[in-house]
């Protein structure tokens, strides 16, 4: 599929929406992002909508793809943000064959050249799930740990002092509730989620990798937890955080 270019035309009162307007729509000079979503169990049409409103906000134009081949080297080069809001997995003949892995060695390199000399990575819950070893998971810091089916939970703030946490207080929401297996140390966690079971796992998480950064939110499986006011400011805290906007 044709990736779709989204203009982010903005028509809410933008003063009286966000005290921040001044500076967000003061210039034409805006990052740009690509954000590759979409799998069989996560609907691009659902991640996408639950991407714009944070872009708009923050009035970050972007370039939506679901054909994962279309991301490569070039097509980073003329961004300076990468969303990953998809799995690694794909059926090349179909649902009822074997799955296979699609990001190929050549697209790992380029995401993480992108990152290492600057770029700015957000992923978002299962953009670590199902993919091949090496440098694209390696920016992450941590990996999936497989999950039980939705329910609700809490997602507390490990670090209010953050910037992609400021602003957010704990929060409760329907969703898949990711066990990431979190390798770096507690001052890159940001968010832990919280079962009523006491089942507990980190939930987000930052890192600098050479001159890029990368932020990772695990919630994102359902409308309901994309669109939760709470996760919205999350999403738009990351993206200002690792594109350096002040």
């Amino acid at each position: 599929m044709r990736p779709i270019l989204v203009s982010l035309l903005l028509i809410l009162p933008l003063a009286a929406e966000d005290p921040n307007a001044a500076k967000v729509y003061s210039t034409a000079h805006r990052p740009r992002a690509l954000a590759l979503i979409g799998d069989r169990f996560h609907s691009p049409t659902m991640m996408r909508d639950g991407l714009i409103p944070a872009l708009v906000r923050e009035n970050i134009p972007v370039t939506f793809l679901e054909e994962v081949t279309a991301l490569n080297a070039q097509a980073l080069a003329e961004h300076q943000l990468l969303i990953m809001a998809r799995n690694g997995r794909y059926w090349p003949n179909g649902y009822d064959k074997p799955e296979a892995k699609w990001m190929t060695d050549a697209q790992q390199k380029a995401i993480w050249d992108f990152v290492e000399k600057g770029g700015a990575l957000l992923a978002i819950h299962n953009a670590h799930t199902a993919y091949p070893p090496g440098p694209y998971l390696k920016l992450f810091g941590g990996e999936f740990g497989g999950h039980p089916k939705p329910y609700v939970f809490s997602v507390r703030i490990e670090n209010p002092n953050h910037p992609v946490t400021a602003g957010v207080e704990d929060f409760d929401i329907y969703d898949e509730h990711h066990m990431n297996k979190y390798a770096l140390d507690q001052e890159h966690l940001l968010l832990r989620s919280i079962a009523r079971d006491n089942a507990a796992a980190p939930a987000g998480w930052w890192r600098e990798v050479g001159k890029g950064r990368f932020c990772y939110l695990s919630p994102g499986h359902t409308p309901e937890a994309l669109s939760h006011p709470m996760m919205q400011r999350l999403l738009r805290n990351a993206m200002r955080w690792v594109l350096r906007i002040e």
